[in-house]
């Protein structure tokens, strides 16, 4: 790649300012409504067909961040009116025959605490996974517009959402291994067992970070320094978190991980406003030494920790088959006894009880208000790349509701742990999420490298992305038709 070049694609990543958060919010509805439209279609013949499955989980997502970003109603009426249309025709075809789901042999018991399979969960993880890696590529196209492109400093694009979202989701299953811990307490692994396992898995991260480190500085791929740093990149955040989590752990014996993510950022943000000399080094510093060159990264680790931890607590009260006593704010597998005698059950132990869908309604409302009221009073915008506070808020508050709509869209269809139905798409890409993550990265580099993206034509652009997603369409279905899951 020539100096030049090299230049103006950095050029094109740098210095953009972003859009607004209900702009990101109705792009981001996308993966939601194709779920819906999905679950219209699986009645029918349509519903098994792995184009019609493409088409709704990959095509129009690509479509509602590229050709149609300014037109996104009018994409939500061609994608819903089809779909309903076609559901409308089968139920009057099924003429007065009712529709009953019924439950699948060997389900969950339902008097038994268990960790469970839910649709909505694989939908949210798959469908999240979808709009980050369409825009990985997408960004390097002219077709894709600068408002959805990371900001430089202060504001909020898509791509930030989905650094964040990521991070989330990573949270929310890996609150499996701890509820398993309460329900198997004799398979519980030893501190040094635990730490051990998260040295491994950051091991293997940190190898990826720094192969592609190498690549970024070799084949003088193009940099956007203020982003992680010189040296850092999202890898190495990620390779980081088994072992820092694994070292609070025993902290969260004594303090929920809420009010640990809660703290964190409140002393973060305080230091940002009431200490300027800590904010005029973190934008204008010189990059002397390894600190001050990777700064963006090393401080917004303390953020994407906190977000990793709500993550983590939104897993301990939907990942279950029941609710269990304090599930809104701590891992339980214990339910919630009836009093015997003059004992009562507490209040805080009712309104700590709760279904997914209270308790996402509950936790959203809260970051709702924080949004819409503390927000506003902060010293600081959002900024991803400080992973701040009002950064925080956003995300898990965004991730919380979508998880809400998701949730409510599973209510409707009557879909749990008993009437599994997902698309085949979806199901592939949950069962290697972070597999198809490192494969976006390489197929993204690759294409750089082989073609000018930011002199490509909207077509071009959008044939390429449409070749992309098929790529790793295939990839993830051949993996899963194979039941080849792996792990990093």
């Amino acid at each position: 790649m020539s100096v030049d070049l090299r230049e103006r694609k950095e050029q094109f990543v740098t210095g953009l300012q972003g859009g607004s958060i209900e702009e990101i919010n109705t792009v981001t509805a996308v993966a939601p409504l194709v779920y819906f439209c999905w679950n219209l279609l699986s009645s029918s013949t349509y519903g098994s067909n792995l184009m019609v499955d493409f088409a709704l989980n990959w095509v129009c997502p690509l479509l509602c961040i590229t050709t149609y970003s300014s037109r996104v109603g009018l994409l939500y009426t061609l994608i819903s009116v089809p779909c309903i249309s076609i559901w409308f025709i089968n139920r009057m075809q099924a003429g007065s025959q009712k529709t009953t789901h019924k439950k699948k042999a060997g389900s969950a018991d339902p008097q038994k605490f268990q960790l469970t399979k839910k649709p909505f969960i694989t939908a949210y993880r798959s469908g999240m996974l979808v709009l980050t890696v369409l825009a990985i590529l997408a960004v390097d196209f002219p077709v894709f517009p600068r408002r959805f492109a990371k900001v430089e400093t202060w504001g909020t694009s898509l791509m930030d959402l989905g650094v964040g979202s990521f991070v989330f989701s990573n949270g929310l299953v890996s609150a499996r291994a701890l509820l398993k811990e309460r329900l198997h307490p004799e398979r519980k692994l030893s501190l040094a067992k635990k730490s051990l396992i998260a040295v491994r898995s950051m091991v293997t991260l940190l190898i990826i970070g720094l192969i592609r480190l190498c690549f970024v500085k070799n084949l003088e791929y193009q940099e956007h320094v203020t982003e992680y740093g010189v040296h850092w990149n999202f890898f190495i955040t990620l390779s980081l978190l088994p072992p820092v989590l694994v070292f609070l752990e025993p902290i969260t014996h004594y303090i929920p991980r809420f009010a640990i993510a809660t703290a964190t950022s409140i002393i973060y943000e305080i230091i940002l406003a009431r200490n300027e000399k800590v904010l005029n080094f973190l934008v204008l510093a010189p990059r002397t030494d390894f600190f001050s060159a990777n700064r963006e990264g090393i401080v917004s680790f303390t953020g994407y920790c906190s977000i990793f931890l709500w993550g983590q607590t939104t897993g301990f009260y939907i990942l279950g088959n029941k609710p269990t006593k304090n599930n809104l704010y701590k891992p339980s597998v214990d339910p919630l006894l009836e009093p015997k005698g003059t004992q009562k059950i507490s209040s805080w132990d009712k309104w700590t009880t709760v279904s997914p869908l209270t308790g996402l309604f509950l936790w959203t409302g809260a970051f709702f208000i924080l949004f819409f009221f503390v927000l506003p009073v902060l010293p600081f915008d959002v900024s991803r790349r400080f992973a701040n506070l009002p950064y925080v808020i956003w995300v898990v508050g965004v991730n919380q509701g979508g998880l809400a709509v998701y949730c409510l869209i599973d209510i409707i269809f009557g879909l749990n742990d008993a009437n599994y139905k997902i698309p085949t798409i979806l199901e592939a890409l949950n069962c290697n999420g972070l597999l198809m993550f490192l494969l976006s990265n390489v197929t993204t580099g690759l294409i750089n490298m082989s073609m000018v993206t930011i002199d490509a034509s909207n077509t071009v652009s959008v044939i390429t992305l449409l070749l992309y997603s098929s790529f790793l369409t295939a990839a993830a279905v051949i993996l899963y038709q194979k039941k080849i899951f792996i792990k990093i």
